[in-house]
């Protein structure tokens, strides 16, 4: 049977919860919609953006996000809690299913809305080029971004703010972790909306790691499982070229 919303007032955190929970992830969310993508369409298409700009921007959106990241850290750091073991190691071995279930869906031609991922490979003569260390340069910015930065802002999001919001809208009232049909609910459909490329392997991947919250009621925890299937992610990248995935 599904969790009860709660019927306490007690504070779970984090101290001043939209800013913290929310205005990150809205940043680097908004500035995503500047970025170029092969097809050449969205927003950035619009504006005349082209591909060779897409590391200048990316490089905009990071540092504005990691700023205002900085400023809340301090409400923050002193509620994600202490890590527990398990999780990265767990994040580790989701990336197999998630590649095995992106590569199948997008040799499927299904799609579930709008949505495509930059895919911009540095390394490529069109781009940086192979030996430029601009190309590595915007690398480890790119690095910087998937493995440190996206998990902890989408994991304040997802599983700090939404998956509450949804069962109370003074949402620092919920504990971290409840799990109610509301909140499976609001988490699937962010899964599908946010990764249409790979919208099978998501509503696995965030259901599981939803999971992980309600295990350990920890937000270090989801943060850490997160990183870990991304850095995973990232390397798998580097070792096949298959960029789309990024």
């Amino acid at each position: 049977m599904p969790a009860s919303p709660p019927t306490d007032t007690t504070n779970h955190g984090p101290s001043d919860p939209w800013l913290t929970c929310v205005a990150p992830f809205v940043l680097f969310l908004g500035a995503g919609l500047l970025e170029p993508t092969p097809s050449g369409g969205g927003l950035a298409g619009l504006l005349g953006i082209g591909s060779a700009a897409y590391p200048v921007v990316y490089a905009i959106r990071l540092a504005a996000t990691v700023a205002l990241l900085g400023s809340v850290w301090l409400h923050a750091s002193a509620w994600l809690g202490r890590p527990t073991w398990w999780p990265p190691l767990l994040g580790l071995a989701l990336v197999v299913p998630w590649v095995v279930l992106a590569t199948l869906q997008q040799r499927s031609g299904w799609t579930f809305g709008a949505g495509e991922r930059a895919g911009y490979n540095p390394f490529l003569a069109e781009h940086l080029g192979p030996d430029s260390p601009w190309a590595w340069a915007f690398l480890a910015v790119r690095g910087l971004g998937l493995v440190v930065v996206v998990p902890i802002i989408e994991e304040l999001f997802v599983r700090g703010f939404l998956m509450r919001y949804v069962i109370e809208e003074e949402f620092w009232q919920v504990p971290f972790g409840l799990l109610t049909a509301a909140s499976a609910t609001a988490c699937m459909v962010y899964a599908v909306a946010t990764h249409p490329g790979e919208a099978i392997a998501a509503v696995g991947w965030f259901a599981i790691v939803s999971g992980v919250a309600a295990a350990t009621r920890k937000p270090i925890d989801c943060i850490l499982c997160h990183a870990a299937t991304n850095l995973a992610l990232g390397a798998y990248v580097l070792a096949t070229g298959e960029w789309w995935l990024v």
